[in-house]
């Protein structure tokens, strides 16, 4: 950092022989969050983390960040405060700096903007149109937990009869997402060279992976890696809160046939683990087969997307 808070400006000079890589997401209120949930700290914490995610998708290394609140009047500042507490401390565990931003008043809804920037080596960064016909998809972690979180936080009489440990692990996985910083950096050190993350869900992101890469894809249904309790949960919902539920921020990987055991033989037990959920074909579009060459499914609706 060359000039930090409290300027005009602040001025960051990246280290030699790496790029920049920026991104931005806004949390608005009543559509990403309530005043009931996730509460203050968390929203802060989240507003940084959402941005972490689109980073670790990149395969980057995080550097700083810029914030811009806008509030109605009425907002209470422990609530400001507390927000900014979770954000900062989010900052200060990845090692990002917060440069600064803006506060405005506005007469509608909170909105809580944030730009991060980080580093990545040129040429060796995880990339949408990078992937192949033929290639393997992988996901880390676990798909469909932040969706039913969420159906939990929005519709309360949903969580009856769901034991009280399932329901507070899938209400932790939307309020408190965990950027894959340390999963991306690795994918790309080992030479991976297509990857995105999964904020909309494995089904819209393969879609844009395919769409970028000039491909198509087939999923896998039974080797999606889902919550075990999610299917006795939601009996009729679970595919949808997995495949297009969202809010996930796991990473969705395409490496080259033969390429994916040499990652598997690398990874990191402690590390979200990685597994093999279908591949990339020649063609268009993303096919929902119930196996891998078995009978194609009509896949479930998307849910994470605005203006869907």
């Amino acid at each position: 950092m060359v000039l930090g808070a409290g300027d005009d400006a602040a001025v960051w000079a990246p280290p030699a022989g790496r790029a920049l890589a920026v991104t931005q997401d806004a949390l608005v209120e009543d559509q990403d969050f309530t005043r009931s949930w996730p509460g203050p700290y968390l929203l802060g914490r989240r507003a940084l983390v959402v941005s972490l995610c689109d980073l670790a998708a990149m395969g980057a290394q995080p550097a700083f960040c810029l914030v811009t609140f806008c509030a109605p009047p009425a907002t209470q500042v422990d609530d400001v405060l507390a927000i900014q507490a979770g954000l900062c401390d989010e900052a200060l565990r990845v090692g990002c700096s917060v440069l600064g931003g803006d506060v405005s008043r506005c007469d509608g809804p909170i909105v809580l903007d944030v730009v991060a920037g980080g580093t990545v080596v040129p040429g060796a960064m995880l990339r949408r149109d990078a992937g192949r016909a033929g290639d393997v998809l992988l996901v880390t972690g676990v798909l469909g937990r932040a969706a039913a979180g969420l159906r939990l936080l929005t519709e309360p009489t949903a969580a009856e009869g769901i034991a009280a440990a399932d329901a507070e692990r899938w209400r932790r996985a939307q309020t408190e997402p965990m950027p894959r910083l340390v999963e991306g950096r690795l994918a790309a050190e080992a030479g991976v060279r297509c990857g995105g993350d999964l904020s909309d869900g494995l089904l819209a992101d393969a879609a844009r992976t395919t769409g970028a890469s000039g491909c198509a894809a087939e999923l896998w249904l039974d080797a999606i890696p889902v919550d075990a309790a999610l299917p006795s949960a939601f009996p009729t919902d679970w595919v949808e809160l997995a495949l297009g539920g969202g809010e996930d921020f796991e990473l969705l990987l395409a490496v080259p046939p033969g390429e994916q055991q040499r990652l598997h033989t690398a990874w990191p037990a402690h590390l979200a683990p990685l597994t093999e959920v279908g591949r990339l074909t020649e063609g268009a579009g993303v096919r929902l087969l119930d196996s891998r060459g078995g009978r194609e499914l009509r896949p479930p609706a998307v849910r994470a997307r605005h203006f869907r």
